[in-house]
């Protein structure tokens, strides 16, 4: 119990502007996947953009944080 609540203390909030059709797009994607919602969505993409783009910077903050 204790480990979730610091974790949620570390959350933060990003807000974006996206236009209506990509909104529209993640929505139905989001109904035919298996995310839970539209946040949990953007959280994997950006995820995996950085895990495929940044791959040393991905295994910096979240290899080395697992283990932890």
């Amino acid at each position: 119990m204790a480990k979730q609540a610091l974790e949620k203390d570390r959350d933060a909030i990003i807000a974006a502007r996206v236009p209506s059709t990509l909104k529209e797009l993640i929505k139905r994607f989001v109904i035919k996947d298996t995310h839970m919602n539209e946040s949990d969505f953007l959280r994997d993409a950006v995820r995996e953009k950085i895990k495929r783009e940044a791959p040393d910077l991905y295994k910096q903050v979240f290899v080395q944080g697992e283990g932890q």
